[in-house]
């Protein structure tokens, strides 16, 4: 076999010449393509891999542990007998040279140095380990890569550019910076220009829009490699009081890297995912953002952050995406004279994993365009090309029950309240959770204002729409035993108390959209006291946490493709919450059957 390793790095450097012929003869070469998983945590450790070519990532779930480039080794850990959990993902196509596990284990026992090394470096594995526990997120931020952040793409002016084609090519590219090129062939040198160097010159110091960006470019380039590491990008910019870095790659221009987007992925990863929606400028890449949504959900659970935080937070990106997607195939009259809605937990705010479509749009009376069922059936498509369900109900814009002028909502709304069968009181409570998300918010307001102004204070009405809140059995016996091998947390536990408090809700004729909300409006209004106001909140985000955790470790970080809990899967604290939050659910029934006297119909 050819030679691949130099030999010049450590420990390979340390390695007698006998030791080296051994690691030629026996060793191999592997290459794996970009994207491809190497190992994963739970495969038998057969070699030391040593990366001659390439990028690999060592990954726990969303989590980036750290990366191995070009000289670098991986899974010594699991050779020397320490279990791993990680898996280790192929970031660029890569080669490796394959050591044996029976050579390796050898080499480290008969090389002093070289075994040291990896004995040293399972220690300080193992106090990262530690320290990532420790600190979440500044940890995973510490060993994050450039490329992990937001690189905005190379977007080159000649120097004689003028000032006002410079601020035309950054609104066109949506930046705060150009790369400017001066000079020809061996002479030819680029600086950067941003939008503050224009500011100054322009508007500060007075010169025409007209002249020419080179004399306001700094030549000055500072740069780092596009596989070095954030914190690195951070002391840079901090230490030359810069606001952003040109990143390379195999030494040339990849783009560059601002200031704000690596404070962004600091403080969270989803100003990236969001800053990436903005910047969309094809369905291809509003498909490319939305698709690392399931991985953002991932990484904030896998750090600790809250259940009811994780909800706001994919609840904005995904309405931007619904927004930006709606923009971008409607034209602009349709725009200013409609308004697309998403209506249940979409609509409350409650959604985490990507669920069926819930969507609808509401027209200016009187206002019609010639392309509408082509635009909403393409928004349809879209959305679940970008892994959103269709509604088995068909509550989608591209159904014309759901697109229609406000005179035709209204007059649904009033057939919902005057004739309430069944498919009438679910339609009224997907409504009474709408909201808007593109357009003109003002004919949603309308329409709720006038489905509150609408409802009857007949009793009978009520009641009948708080009856689904008994549908399902709820799994918990008489004594606060789960029932059953495995359970649907939906039916049993969360929407009994969504709907139970929506029917209150509705009944206050409240505003509130969000179940949280609307628990603690009504706690305001006297019909909970505080504790039941607790249990019932701290429930919810309980049941919400257990069905979301147990997704993620069946790998189902992309759709919600059921609402089943196995009790065996889950740890003894976790069965207690699960079982008081199904007995809170169950006391809640009750006081809901007594409110709307249930048993008298």
């Amino acid at each position: 076999m050819p030679e691949a390793l130099s030999f010049t790095s450590p420990p390979f450097d340390r390695l007698s010449d006998a030791e080296r012929d051994r690691v030629r003869a026996a060793s191999d070469l592997a290459a794996w393509p970009k994207g491809t998983t190497i190992l994963r945590g739970d495969d038998a450790a057969e070699h030391l891999h040593v990366v001659l070519k390439g990028l690999v990532h060592e990954v726990e779930g969303a989590e980036v542990l750290t990366s191995y480039g070009p000289g670098e080794s991986f899974d010594a850990k699991a050779l020397l007998g320490t279990p791993c959990t990680s898996s280790f993902v192929v970031r660029e196509d890569t080669v490796c040279q394959l050591l044996p596990a029976a050579l390796f284990l050898d080499l480290t026992r008969a090389n002093p140095y070289f075994g040291a090394w990896y004995h040293q470096e399972l220690i300080e594995r193992l106090r990262e380990m530690a320290v990532r526990q420790a600190n979440g997120e500044m940890t995973s931020f510490m060993m994050a890569r450039i490329r992990q952040a937001f690189i905005h793409p190379a977007t080159y002016v000649d120097a004689s550019c003028t000032a006002r084609e410079a601020v035309a090519a950054m609104k066109a590219t949506r930046s705060t910076s150009l790369l400017v090129r001066d000079g020809e062939g061996a002479d030819e040198r680029v600086g950067v220009l941003s939008d503050r160097d224009l500011r100054d010159a322009v508007i500060l110091d007075g010169a025409p829009v007209t002249s020419a960006v080179g004399p306001f470019t700094s030549y000055s380039l500072i740069s780092l490699d596009i596989d070095d590491f954030l914190f690195n990008a951070l002391v840079v910019m901090t230490k030359h009081g810069i606001r952003r870095i040109v990143v390379t790659e195999e030494g040339r221009i990849a783009g560059i890297l601002e200031q704000v987007d690596l404070l962004g992925f600091l403080s969270n990863n989803s100003h990236v995912v969001a800053i990436r929606v903005e910047r969309a400028s094809d369905l291809a890449d509003l498909k490319t953002a939305s698709a690392e949504i399931p991985t953002l959900i991932q990484a904030l659970h896998a750090n600790g952050v809250k259940v009811q935080l994780i909800a706001e937070m994919v609840t904005a990106l995904n309405r931007r995406i619904f927004a930006k997607l709606f923009e971008m195939l409607a034209p602009p009259n349709l725009l200013a004279n409609s308004c697309l809605i998403v209506m249940g937990s979409e609509g409350r705010g409650e959604q985490i994993l990507k669920t069926d479509q819930d969507n609808g749009l509401i027209l200016r009376d009187g206002y019609a365009c010639p392309n509408l069922d082509a635009i909403t059936a393409e928004f349809s498509r879209s959305l679940i090309e970008f892994g959103y369900p269709e509604c088995p109900g068909k509550i989608m814009v591209n159904t014309p029950e759901w697109t229609r002028p406000l005179a035709g909502y209204r007059e649904a709304i009033h057939n919902w309240v005057h004739h309430p069968d069944e498919a009438a009181q679910l339609n009224l409570a997907i409504f009474y959770d709408a909201a808007a998300v593109a357009g003109d918010a003002t004919l949603l307001e309308k329409a709720r204002d006038y489905l509150l102004e609408t409802l009857s204070s007949n009793d009978v009405f009520f009641s009948h729409f708080a009856r689904p809140t008994l549908s399902f059995e709820t799994p918990i016996g008489m004594f606060s035993n789960l029932r059953g091998e495995q359970l649907d947390i939906k039916k049993g536990g969360i929407f009994p108390l969504v709907h139970g408090v929506r029917s209150l809700a509705l009944e206050k004729r409240m505003t509130e959209r969000n179940t949280l909300d609307r628990i603690e409006k009504l706690l305001a209004l006297g019909v909970f006291d505080r504790t039941m106001a607790t249990e019932l909140s701290e429930s919810l985000l309980a049941m919400m946490a257990l069905r979301l955790k147990l997704r993620l470790a069946a790998g189902e970080i992309g759709t919600q493709t059921d609402n089943f809990i196995r009790p065996d899967q889950l740890n003894r604290l976790e069965r207690d919450l699960l079982k008081d939050s199904l007995s809170i659910v169950k006391r809640f029934k009750e006081f809901i059957t007594y409110h709307f006297h249930l048993k008298m119909f």
